[in-house]
């Protein structure tokens, strides 16, 4: 068992290692806690699923599925301020984070997803609240 666990956890590391080595951004879930908490938040891009999302989500977070092949331009999202995109273990997300940040936004991909953000304490809701 204790094998397994640290296959995943080396799985997960080298992940988002390799996000770095593509030039994605990554943001720790702790740290986007204080950015949450700070002056300058950044914009939230859920990228799963409706189901997925009203099951839990950040608050303010914005639903978008079609995210993975929608123009960014057309996500409805402010070009002058930061994006953290978001999935339920943050290997959805980064492709999104990749495609925000070669159309010229500031993207960056939640390290771990929704499953971090809620390992670390992250506060969440439920339901449909797009």
């Amino acid at each position: 068992m204790k094998g397994l666990l640290f296959f995943f956890l080396l799985f997960f590391v080298a992940w988002d290692i390799g996000w770095l080595a593509a030039g994605v951004s990554q943001t720790l879930p702790w740290r986007l806690r204080g950015r949450l908490a700070g002056a300058a938040k950044p914009q939230l891009l859920d990228v799963r699923t409706p189901t997925e999302y009203a099951l839990f989500h950040i608050p303010g977070a914005v639903n978008r599925p079609d995210a993975m092949t929608a123009d960014p331009a057309n996500l409805g999202l402010d070009a002058k301020r930061p994006v953290v995109v978001v999935c339920m273990t943050g290997h959805r997300s980064p492709f999104v984070a990749r495609r925000l940040t070669a159309g010229g936004y500031d993207a960056s991909n939640l390290t771990w997803g929704m499953l971090g953000w809620k390992l670390f304490g992250g506060e969440s809701v439920s339901g449909d609240s797009r």
